[in-house]
């Protein structure tokens, strides 16, 4: 297969507007309130993860649809709005040929993550209870991974072992009472039964 010297422009043209845009999407990062303690290689894998469980979740939606029963037709359908709303929530850029993406962008990003937890974790139980088929239990569990991601963003990092023992008010490294030494060892191999014959 031969490039013309007008296909390599125009495939340079196309890599150029890929770096421009992930450039942007860089810089809008940069420009948002971080939780603390999270990582620019953390908060961009959160939201790989929520592009790739969103649609994950809305494939399994249109294989949930693919029933004659409506109730698994409706929790299809209900699936994919997740999965899609999903993916508006966490990285709006994919979605900018939607003209209402930007107002749901910026309510999502003002949004504390034990909100986005429960947002993410407790809607798609309505497409499980409508209908318990394995694409809607396997899309259930894709939009739960993200669930359990912003849980463990709310939770936040773990304290120092110093740190937890400050706060629970011991001081450096104490460990509590110590325990008690148990019964001397017998060496001698004599078991110490000893019997007493009853009257």
């Amino acid at each position: 297969m031969n490039f013309n010297a007008n296909q390599a422009a125009q495939s340079a043209n196309y890599a150029g507007q890929a770096m421009n845009a992930f450039q942007t999407a860089v810089n809008i990062d940069n420009q948002q309130p971080q939780p603390e303690g999270t990582t620019f290689w953390f908060r961009w894998l959160t939201r790989i993860v929520a592009v790739v469980t969103g649609i994950l979740a809305m494939i399994c939606g249109v294989f949930g649809a693919l029933s004659t029963s409506p109730s698994c037709i409706a929790a299809g359908i209900l699936m994919i709005f997740f999965g899609f709303s999903m993916i508006m929530f966490e990285v709006p850029i994919c979605c900018q040929f939607v003209s209402y993406t930007q107002p749901v962008a910026d309510f999502s990003k003002n949004r504390p993550a034990w909100q986005k937890a429960v947002l993410y974790s407790v809607p798609p139980l309505l497409p499980l209870v409508l209908c318990q088929s394995i694409s809607i239990v396997l899309g259930f569990i894709c939009l739960l991974v993200n669930g359990a991601i912003q849980f463990m963003l709310a939770v936040g990092k773990k304290a120092s072992r110093e740190e937890m023992l400050n706060r629970a008010g011991g001081i450096g490294d104490s460990r509590g009472p110590p325990v008690p030494d148990g019964p001397p060892i017998n060496t001698t191999g004599d078991k110490g039964l000893r019997f007493t014959q009853l009257p």
